[in-house]
């Protein structure tokens, strides 16, 4: 039997395919651009390649409808679709829809996509608490729409951004304009301005079925912090407790904004602030949480949340919280460690403090170190973090200590 696969360049691909590939079961790969068929061609198919049935070029077709004519003559048996990466999750749901694979719809995901929309559609149905936002064109709208909220910081984002790339928060008029004009030249959407939420952030994780039903798999509270005068930079995320009140309060409110969004079959990564009012939504998107966090829950619960991942995304299964094991899960902390670079190094010379850090009590691996001869640049979202180091131990105590450590000896040259 043979699925698509939407850019299978990375990681994450690597355990999804490799757990299908072991059930014979290959995969249709179709790539989004030329780049990522480049990046397949020189890296990633000589690990990837032998799970490979059929390649196809997106760009290379006269229009998607003709791309899946000729996969379906080629391919008329396709179990699903695995549109895995926030970039190609769009494709995947176009081309999935065109060629009758059972997953979410292509305005389900657009919903998604757009922050703007997907508020909206929240806000019209009541369903959940949702912060006030609104799409501007102009300098007027923008100013207005802080009048009308009357508060400052006023949050600045692209409508199709991700991983915290080009967000800001401003203070005043001056800078509001400047950041609006900088989202617009950042080319995801257009410009949307929020009303921000204080209290801590988490990351809810979790799969979906077929019923939009959810299972949250793992929640982590984010912390971030300035870096050389940029706000929001990921330092670490600390897993919660299934047993913690909050988790609780946060599965309910993220299984409510699954369910009005009408997301089915698919891995979910919702950010979430809590105040004294309760939680708000910040985004949600239908794939798998980025910066290693499945790894490392994957290890907590002694399951793969990749393969989890891959049944639902081919199969109408049901969820259970049997698919995973919370007695193991919280039974333990954790925390995924990130690097922060705090000035930009061309190419990297040496590496120093490795051997330090895996002798750590808590050391349970890299998620991320980047390799000498490659750049660090000065780190400003989640694309541009130094490293990530995975902590498991059953003594917060030990993890603070050894979080600390990390910081202090792991650094690059």
């Amino acid at each position: 039997m043979a699925y698509l696969i939407i850019d299978p360049c990375g990681e994450y691909p690597t355990h999804l395919m490799n757990f299908l590939g072991a059930r014979n079961k290959g995969a249709v790969a179709v790539f989004s651009s030329q780049g990522r068929y480049l990046l397949w061609q020189n890296k990633w198919s000589k690990t990837l390649g032998k799970w490979v049935l059929d390649e196809y070029l997106a760009p290379q077709a006269p229009s998607l409808g003709a791309l899946a004519g000729r996969i379906a003559h080629q391919w008329p048996d396709l179990e699903g679709v695995i549109p895995w990466d926030e970039e190609s999750v769009l494709l995947g749901a176009d081309l999935g829809e065109r060629l009758g694979l059972g997953w979410n719809g292509r305005h389900v995901i657009e919903r998604c996509r757009d922050k703007a929309v997907m508020k909206q559609w929240l806000r019209e149905r009541g369903s959940v608490r949702i912060n006030a936002a609104r799409v501007v064109h102009d300098a007027a709208g923008a100013l207005d729409f802080q009048r009308r909220l009357g508060r400052w910081p006023i949050v600045v984002k692209p409508t199709a951004g991700s991983g915290s790339e080009n967000v800001f928060f401003v203070t005043s008029d001056e800078d509001l304009l400047a950041r609006c004009q900088e989202v617009l030249r950042s080319g995801d959407g257009g410009v949307l301005l929020e009303e921000f939420i204080g209290g801590r952030e988490f990351a809810v994780n979790g799969i979906v079925d077929d019923k939009s039903d959810l299972l949250v798999t793992d929640i982590w509270i984010y912390d971030r912090r300035s870096n050389r005068g940029v706000p929001n930079v990921y330092h670490q995320s600390i897993k919660v407790s299934s047993h913690q009140p909050v988790f609780g309060a946060l599965g309910n409110y993220a299984a409510a904004v699954v369910e009005t969004l009408e997301l089915r079959r698919a891995p979910i990564h919702m950010e979430v602030k809590v105040d004294d009012r309760g939680p708000c939504l910040i985004e949600v998107g239908a794939r798998l949480s980025g910066a290693s966090l499945p790894m490392l829950a994957s290890k907590l619960h002694g399951r793969s949340l990749f393969e989890l991942a891959a049944c639902h995304y081919l199969a109408d299964l049901p969820l259970s919280r049997r698919d995973v094991d919370f007695d193991r899960y919280d039974r333990y902390s954790a925390r995924v460690i990130n690097g922060v670079q705090e000035y930009p190094i061309p190419r990297i010379r040496a590496v120093h403090g490795v051997r330090e850090v895996e002798a750590l009590p808590s050391f349970e691996g890299f998620g991320l170190v980047r390799p000498v001869g490659t750049p660090a640049p000065l780190s400003v979202d989640v694309d541009s973090r130094a490293y990530d180091v995975f902590l498991i131990h059953p003594d917060e105590a030990q993890m603070k200590q050894d979080a600390k450590a990390v910081w202090r000896l792991l650094r690059y040259e």
